[in-house]
C-alpha cells in the first residue's frame, strides 16, 4: 500500500539532501532512517565536557 503524503518544499529538499547523504533509493527509506534513528535511545553525554569538575556535595547542602 503507498499513500500520498504533503509537505512543505524545504522539507522536501531536506529529504533530497538525507536520501543523498545515506544513499538511500527512496523517500521512504529515507524516512524509515529517521524513524529508526529516533526510536534509538540516545547516546550518554559522558565525557562531553571533560574540563568539567567532579561534583561534590558540600554539607550545608545536606538535611538531616
Amino acid at each position: 500500500m503507498s499513500t500520498t503524503i504533503q509537505v512543505k518544499d524545504d522539507v522536501q529538499e531536506m529529504l533530497d539532501r538525507l536520501k543523498k547523504d545515506i544513499d538511500a533509493k527512496s523517500y521512504d527509506e529515507a524516512i524509515r532512517y529517521l524513524l529508526k534513528k529516533a526510536k534509538k535511545m540516545e547516546i550518554s553525554h559522558f565525557g562531553s565536557l571533560p574540563d568539567l569538575e567532579p561534583f561534590q556535595r558540600e554539607e550545608i547542602d545536606r538535611i538531616d
